[in-house]
């Protein structure tokens, strides 16, 4: 995981939305094909995408979408979880990361998920 190609794409992503021209950079396709599976989009389904400037332009969408509502997720989780177990309902909070994570389509979060779980301290 680069932090650097995170942050590209989700910059590219919120400038498309906002109507913005797909930039022509020469990197660009290479940065979508490494944040494709960072985001649980295949290789092999991401490549035809790089085709025409139209299916480029929802493909980088797509990825910018995906992080954006993983996280989104992945940080109200955490909370509930938080104000759950702080409750001492620790079985609700186990029950709102397993939810999450039955859900999450990007790799990262759900390690984050996972490994939230599998510390004995918090849930």
């Amino acid at each position: 995981m680069n932090p650097e190609d995170w942050n590209k794409v989700i910059i590219l992503g919120r400038q498309l939305a906002a109507g913005a021209e797909l930039p022509q950079d020469a990197e660009l396709p290479e940065l979508l094909m490494r944040m494709a599976p960072q985001v649980g989009i295949a290789v092999e389904d991401a490549a035809p995408a790089l085709a025409t400037p139209a299916t480029t332009c929802e493909l980088a969408m797509e990825i910018q979408r995906r992080t954006r509502d993983g996280s989104y997720r992945l940080g109200h989780a955490f909370d509930e979880a938080d104000k759950l177990v702080a409750a001492g309902d620790v079985a609700g909070a186990r029950t709102v990361l397993e939810r999450a994570r039955e859900v999450e389509v990007v790799p990262l979060y759900r390690d984050q998920l996972r490994a939230y779980l599998d510390d004995p301290q918090d849930t």
